[in-house]
């Protein structure tokens, strides 16, 4: 069934929908007609369940009841923070990561970087990002829309006030060290943060200032991932841990 968000909070027992692009696809492109239901998704992250009753010229009127359908959420916050890297990776990380659950994603500069975002084009390179985390998380029927950063400067990741905080070093792969991320996880956190290098990976010193700072060194399993895999490779591990390995519990 699909799913929207719209910029208006919901309440029922009808809601109008007069969102120009919404309604364009909604009505015009997808031809849902009277009686059709939809899903909407409203700023309080409440999910309704949306039936079709009136077409006006500009605008759809819908019946709204709420819905009791469980929530797609990970029970942890956990933001993504992937040094830059190229385009269609950074476009291809925050589709995957918002898929997997991500709750903010943040690219940063570090002194590996593949790219370098100039100060005129960060808004722009924002936007499209965000839209993209959108369109993401309405096709993976989530609830929230993960929030997309930039930060200009590798400290700014120093001040991070997670509860865990996780550094995916490939030297802690390359010395076997695959034990470190599953303790980690066994205990029970409230917001996660990962951190993961370019291609060409994190460097000494910045690796020794994100563990000063509280990071801890992880590898991700015995082999060597690619800069856009591990962040997802992390996610994974997460919906594991606290969701189905919990679950079976």
């Amino acid at each position: 069934m699909e799913q929207y968000f719209v910029n208006t909070a919901i309440s029922a027992p009808e809601f109008l929908l007069d969102d120009k692009e919404q309604f364009r696809h909604i009505i015009t492109v997808l031809r849902h007609q009277i009686g059709d239901i939809i899903y909407f998704v409203d700023p309080t992250s409440q999910l309704f369940e949306a039936k079709l009753v009136q077409i006006d010229n500009k605008s759809a009127t819908f019946a709204i009841s709420k819905s009791d359908l469980p929530s797609t959420e990970l029970p942890v916050e956990v933001t993504i923070a992937c040094s830059l890297s190229k385009k269609d990776k950074i476009e291809w990380i925050t589709q995957k990561a918002t898929e997997l659950g991500a709750s903010k994603i943040i690219f940063f500069n570090s002194r590996y970087s593949i790219m370098n975002w100039k100060d005129n084009v960060v808004e722009k390179k924002l936007a499209r990002l965000n839209e993209i985390a959108k369109n993401a998380a309405q096709q993976s029927k989530r609830r929230v829309i993960p929030k997309v950063e930039y930060f200009k400067k590798f400290e700014q990741l120093l001040t991070a006030n997670n509860d865990l905080k996780l550094l995916a070093y490939e030297e802690s792969a390359k010395q076997g060290e695959i034990s470190q991320l599953a303790k980690s996880l066994s205990k029970s956190h409230r917001s996660i943060i990962g951190v993961f290098g370019p291609e060409g990976g994190i460097s000494a010193d910045e690796a020794d200032q994100l563990m000063n700072a509280g990071y801890l060194s992880v590898g991700l399993g015995p082999r060597i991932l690619r800069a856009e895999t591990a962040p997802m490779y992390l996610l994974s591990v997460i919906s594991y841990s606290y969701e189905l390995q919990m679950n079976e519990e």
